[in-house]
This record gives structure tokens, sequence and C-alpha cells, in this order.
């Protein structure tokens, strides 16, 4: 698979993108990134790329000149011309205005062979270049950043790391947080005591079953607790049901 991320900052990949199992991964080509910078499209000394908006207001745009030339260099094409959505390839603009980013959404990029990624900053872009281009719009969370390089790094892990041999063990990711709309059971390491508190027993008594059902009802019961949300999606058991019910009287 190939990342491709524009940008007016490429500096800031060479350290975020560099580290732990995805720097390794990049080394070991499992997977491309190529960084672009956008201002390597404009067209004067300064290598302008935002300007005022009309209507006043504070802030910049960016520019449909420089944005339309990178595109077409990386050979995507207006809707107008034929350009357009694919089921290998995707171009994706981030945004506070975006789609929330999700587990879902990071499993369906993994299945592409390429991924464009915009890097949105000032207060916009200039919204022809979407209506042009039709990218699917992101955003990693309901707050603004200083810019798209942090949402672009994250997006790249998360999808990064679904990629075959990516992860030394491919079972970690499917046990993942947010894999099955859960936030994930509780975890513990040794020692199995400390400060007085003790790691569960069904952790420690090599009944893979047993474990299993605890992980599943501890998560069950943690997402409860931090992310509430999740559960009117999830899939739960009757069992998983009647355990919330409990949890929930006994608060009361």
């Amino acid at each position: 698979m190939k990342f491709e991320i524009i940008t007016l900052f490429p500096d800031y990949f060479s350290l975020s993108l560099k580290q732990s199992l995805i720097g390794k991964a990049w080394d070991k080509q499992l997977f491309d990134i190529e960084i672009i910078n956008l201002r390597d499209f404009a067209v004067d000394k300064h290598h302008t790329v935002d300007d005022t908006p009309f209507g006043g207001g504070g802030g910049m745009v960016l520019k449909m000149g420089p944005m339309d030339r990178c595109f077409r260099s990386l050979g995507w094409l207006p809707i107008t011309e034929g350009g357009g959505r694919s089921d290998k390839e995707r171009l994706l603009l981030t945004s506070a205005a975006g789609r929330l980013f999700k587990q879902d959404t990071a499993i369906e990029y993994s299945l592409l062979d390429r991924l464009t990624i915009f890097c949105g900053h000032y207060i916009g872009v200039d919204e022809r270049i979407i209506q042009l281009y039709q990218p699917d719009e992101i955003s990693i969370g309901d707050y603004v950043l200083s810019g798209g390089e942090p949402a672009a790094s994250v997006i790249v892990d998360a999808v990064a790391r679904l990629i075959p041999k990516v992860l030394g063990n491919f079972e970690s990711a499917l046990n993942d947080s947010h894999m099955n709309e859960l936030t994930g059971a509780p975890s513990y390491t040794r020692p199995a005591e400390y400060a007085g508190l003790k790691v569960p027993e069904e952790l420690i008594s090599g009944d893979h079953a047993r474990v299993k059902k605890f992980r599943r009802e501890a998560a069950v019961r943690k997402c409860m607790k931090t992310r509430p949300d999740l559960l009117e999606s999830a899939e739960l058991t009757d069992d998983e049901r009647r355990i919330l019910d409990e949890d929930k009287n006994i608060e009361r």
C-alpha cells in the first residue's frame, strides 16, 4: 500500500511516522509513504499557497491553483474530467467539518492500494476543490487543530497497523479497542498483586474459555463506564445486557 501526504510542513513527518512499529514497518517496505510539499506547486517566487477569504473575516484560505496542480501531478482528476473514487484508491482531506474517523474507517482504508491525504490548514480550503475532486472529508475528533498534520499521522498509524505483517502478532490487532465497537478489556501484568490490588483470578486461572469470557464481560463493563455511547450500536448477548442492567441497578 502507498500513502501520499500533501502538506505545508513536510518535516513534521520525518519524526512522527518514523517511531515504533510503524517506523519499523516503513523501513521494511511493508508500505510506502511519500511526502509532498504543497508549496512546490505555487507559481510565484514566494511559494504562496493561501489568500484572504472573499467576504472578509479572519484567517486565510488555501488557494485553488496549487491544490489543483498538486492533485493532477499525482494522477487525480476532477470529477468533471472523469476523476472520482476508486475501490483501490482514495483521496482524503483532513477537516474539522469531516465525518469522524473510526476503526471501521481504518479497516476500510487498509484494504486500499493507495491513500492520498491532504492536510487542511488555516480556516480551510477553497470549497471549489471539494466540489471538483470530492475527497473524503475526515475529522479525527470534535476539536480544532493548528493543521492537518497530526490528523494525517493518526490516520496513517491507524491504517498501517492493519496491513499484514506490520504487527508481529496480527491477533493483537483483531483484539484492539473499537474492533468490536467496544473500548477493550482492562489489562494487567506482573506482579499479580501490587499495593493490595490483585489481578482478577480469572486471568491467572489458565482456563482459556474462562479468560475469554472474563475479558469480554470486563470490556462491556468498562465501555459502559467510559464510552456508553458505543454500546448503542454494539452487538451484545442477552447475558451481557443482563450484566449491564445489574450494574446499573447497583449504581442506583
